[in-house]
């Protein structure tokens, strides 16, 4: 039997998305989702967070080839809202 899509073997698979634990508070977090939400899929703030020595750092996804940029706005926030450390890590780990 013939393959149905033996096209999609010439394909490179897609790129890993990042995976930010960035520390701040619930009013922060709202600043952050919002100017995420303005920039097109470049990433997404979730409500999910830890806690880690009492402090909370809450998940952001960031789409392949975007972290550069993503840690240039929580940057640029920092001026506005209280966000303290940022973790990067890959998805897949």
């Amino acid at each position: 039997m013939a393959e149905r899509f033996p096209f999609l073997r010439e394909l490179n698979p897609p790129q890993k998305m990042h995976v930010l634990w960035v520390e701040m508070d619930e009013e922060a977090l709202h600043t952050v989702d919002g100017a995420f939400g303005m920039s097109d899929g470049l990433a997404n703030v979730r409500r999910e967070y830890r806690e880690i020595a009492g402090r909370k750092f809450f998940k952001i996804y960031v789409a392949p080839g975007g972290l550069a940029e993503a840690l240039e706005i929580l940057e640029r926030l920092r001026r506005f809202v209280r966000i303290g450390e940022v973790v990067v890590e890959n998805a897949g780990d």
